[in-house]
């Protein structure tokens, strides 16, 4: 459980670096690509692993995004009108069933990279002559 929360804070990082750096807003794909990376990166072989670190990265990413955004309007003076359209129900639906899908991907992907070749233990010192 360990290491699936250390692949959804870099799964988060990788998220925001991306969302930072790009020049328009890409909604959900940031997300979805640093779940992945992350979860193959930290090689979660489980399912329930790769959903929370899947969850962690998406959940972080849209929280801090939301009050970032939220917080410019407030420190602008500009008032926040809310208008409830079709975007507004469906963005929350679609982010769950990608990070889903990105959880589920990031497993399968991890499961199908090759173990690491272990190396042999060092041959013990020969025995002194009697």
């Amino acid at each position: 459980m360990e290491r699936s929360i250390r692949a959804g804070v870099s799964g988060f990082i990788i998220a925001v670096v991306i969302n930072l750096f790009s020049p328009v807003y890409l909604a959900f794909i940031p997300s979805f690509f640093a779940a992945i990376f992350s979860i193959y990166i930290f090689r979660l072989g489980a399912l329930k692993d790769g959903l929370v670190a899947a969850f962690m990265t998406y959940i972080f990413n849209d929280g801090i995004f939301g009050t970032i955004g939220l917080a410019t309007l407030y420190a602008a003076n500009i008032p926040y009108e809310l208008t409830v359209d079709i975007s507004i129900v469906l963005t929350p639906i679609v982010s769950s069933i990608t990070a889903l899908i990105a959880g589920y991907v990031g497993v399968w992907l991890a499961q199908k990279m090759k173990p690491t070749r272990e190396l042999q233990p060092p041959l013990p010192p020969p025995l002194p002559p009697v």
